[in-house]
């Protein structure tokens, strides 16, 4: 029966680990498991975007921005799965969220967020939670200001 449900490969993955059931709901390790791979396919998913959209920000700024805007859902849904592994000492109000990047390039801050998203990446798959959600935190913030600057100089090109 779980073969059919998992299949062979999620099987695999899962040998070994338990499964502590409780009345109020089961808290599974797999779920840690599940979590920590969406988590690192939708930051994969970022970083490819992201580079998609460095390499098209050299022709222009039109190019590049549905690139970013793909890579800011991506990193959307990673912050929203990273919500869901929560902790009490989820405090966004007091994160630095890099206002030295402001005079900086479009190209710059895409390599900023592509560092950024790099470093969540690396805190999933060591378990750092809080680290990985600080540093997706920070990427989103940037992303956010690139597609201001986006919408800025879309609004001035159709006004000439």
């Amino acid at each position: 029966m779980w073969c059919c449900l998992l299949g062979k490969e999620k099987i695999e993955k899962t040998k070994g680990l338990t499964c502590q059931g409780g009345r109020n709901g089961a808290s599974v390790e797999v779920e840690d498991l599940a979590y920590s791979e969406k988590i690192a396919e939708a930051l994969a998913s970022c970083e490819t975007y992201l580079e998609k959209s460095i390499a098209a920000s050299k022709n222009a700024y039109e190019e590049s921005d549905n690139w970013v805007w793909h890579a800011a859902a991506e990193l959307e849904y990673a912050l929203f799965l990273l919500s869901l592994k929560g902790s009490d000492d989820y405090a966004p109000l007091n994160w630095k969220t890099g206002s030295h990047y402001r005079n900086d390039s479009t190209a710059k801050l895409l390599n900023a967020v592509q560092n950024l998203v790099i470093r969540s990446k690396e805190s999933t798959a060591t378990g750092d939670w809080p680290q990985a959600r600080r540093c997706a935190y920070a990427a989103g913030d940037i992303l956010l200001r690139i597609q201001r600057e986006h919408a800025r100089k879309k609004r001035g090109s159709i006004g000439k």
